[in-house]
């Protein structure tokens, strides 16, 4: 098994976290860098996060919106996990930062959007299959 992939991310994320803390010591401003494979520089997480809102029919500035409604909280749910699957590298963090979140709550909504797709809730894995097919049409594996 290969672990250099692996390794290279977790010393990237080790020179993020360096240079946000440098960042903040010198200007005294918290910025939040994100970091992804070079492959994929075309595509962003957060043009994936606008595909996804439109996909469902949402504005992409629900993500930040400080609601528990039930579609606004799908949203971030499905948004979260769609990010894990085709950005490893983006932290819980910087996923986080976007929603104007804490990681915990992304932990919380990745377990549910899990836990809704294995216990096939009808209404959520029909959500999650129209995204699927947004997204594939969007990275061009899909016509």
């Amino acid at each position: 098994m290969n672990y250099a992939p692996a390794q290279q991310i977790n010393t990237a994320r080790t020179i993020v976290r360096s240079a946000q803390q440098r960042i903040k010591n010198e200007t005294g401003m918290d910025v939040t860098l994100m970091v992804y494979p070079p492959g994929q520089s075309a595509k962003t997480p957060l043009q994936m996060l606008n595909v996804i809102a439109h996909a469902l029919g949402m504005n992409p500035q629900c993500y930040t919106l400080k609601t528990r409604l039930h579609n606004i909280a799908e949203l971030r749910h499905i948004g979260a996990f769609f990010l894990r699957m085709y950005y490893p590298s983006f932290t819980l963090t910087q996923i986080a930062a976007i929603y104007g979140q804490d990681h915990t709550s992304v932990i919380n909504g990745i377990s549910r959007a899990h836990n809704l797709i294995y216990t096939k809730d009808a209404e959520f894995t029909r959500k999650y299959n129209v995204v699927l097919k947004s997204i594939n049409q969007w990275l061009g594996k899909e016509e």
